[in-house]
């Protein structure tokens, strides 16, 4: 079992070097002064001050992800590009399809087909009409 100095020496390592620890001691540093602030320009009871009350909720929910980001060694969670990139390829593409499922002259090019009769049967370039199966 490791003493209590080395257990304050491995946690004061990993404050030095996760910065996903920094960064929520540095925003939940943010939101106490800006609570503070707050509370001491406005002669409002704190308890009835919904802004100055999510202040203070966001401070310490930092400083739990900080305590436990620290404990754990987690570091911050990479972005995942991919997923992002996926969902508007996918958008773009159902967006594409509607304007040429709403525009029937770029359908029939698109497609190849160069003209259409009255009876439901297309002509194309290479040969005579063809009726059209469903």
């Amino acid at each position: 079992m490791a003493s209590k100095a080395e257990r304050a020496g491995t946690y004061a390592q990993r404050l030095i070097e996760n910065e996903y620890v920094q960064e929520n001691l540095a925003r939940a540093a943010e939101n106490l002064r800006a609570a503070y602030e707050r509370a001491s320009k406005r002669r409002v009871e704190p308890t009835r001050d919904e802004k100055l009350r999510r202040q203070v909720r966001e401070a310490a929910l930092s400083l739990r992800e900080a305590a436990s980001a620290l404990r754990s060694d987690r570091r911050k969670p990479k972005r995942k590009r991919g997923r992002r990139a996926l969902v508007l390829v996918v958008v773009g593409g159902g967006a594409a399809a509607a304007v040429v499922a709403s525009k029937d002259d770029l359908r029939r090019k698109l497609l190849g087909f160069e003209s259409a009769d009255v009876q439901g049967t297309t002509a194309s370039a290479a040969g005579p009409a063809a009726p059209v199966s469903a």
